[in-house]
């Protein structure tokens, strides 16, 4: 919300000039990552100045609870949240941890209009696109959230099985079971491995590699 806030004043004066200049032409909004949510938020803004944007986001992290999250639902999605409305694409890839946060325990939901992109590695076809259904589709990137029994527990006087979350840890089949939402590696890797790998806002001279 902050990031919006303070970017409002410079963007929304030089769109009414255009778009009083170009009334026909059709206001799109993108964004990666941080500049998903700012994509989100703006959509909000501009949809009640009668701009009716169209929204594309990668990685677009959670940015509100399910009242919000219903809200931006009934505006951009078809009434049933099963066929997808093309207003707002949300555009998800396997691994990606940024999609799952802020997590659900704090009350952060997702909203629809995901499109996933199931294949790990570059570059993806066609077919490892999916529409998902509703707002937390489980074949999509809602898949990555952390199963309950393994992340909560009902008090701290319940029996833990240490062992089994060290072996999780120290073997490779347990590491790679690892939530993807607390796979923050992949910040590196599948936050940025869309269509083809988005760059970082990083000084120059750590970014020759990336």
């Amino acid at each position: 919300m902050t990031s919006w806030r303070h970017t409002r004043p410079y963007v929304v004066p030089n769109l009414e000039v255009l778009l009083g200049k170009h009334p026909n032409y059709q206001l799109t909004l993108v964004g990666h990552s941080l500049g998903g949510a700012v994509a989100a938020l703006a959509s909000l803004d501009f949809h009640f100045r009668g701009w009716n944007p169209q929204i594309t986001t990668f990685g677009e992290p959670r940015i509100g609870n399910h009242a919000l999250m219903q809200y931006i639902d009934n505006i951009f999605m078809a009434k049933s949240q099963t066929n997808f409305s093309g207003m707002y694409r949300r555009v998800t890839h396997a691994d990606d941890p940024v999609p799952l946060l802020p997590i659900s325990e704090w009350g952060y939901r997702m909203h629809a209009g995901e499109i996933y992109i199931s294949k790990p590695d570059l570059a993806p076809s066609v077919k490892d696109l999916h529409f998902c259904e509703g707002d937390e589709d489980p074949q999509c990137i809602a898949s990555g959230e952390a199963p309950p029994t393994e992340t909560t527990f009902k008090n701290v006087n319940q029996d833990l099985d240490l062992k089994h979350y060290e072996d999780r840890w120290n073997n490779k089949q347990g590491f790679l079971t690892v939530p993807a939402r607390f796979r923050f590696w992949h910040l590196f890797f599948a936050h940025r491995d869309y269509f083809w790998r988005l760059g970082l806002c990083i000084p120059d001279e750590y970014s020759k590699d990336w």
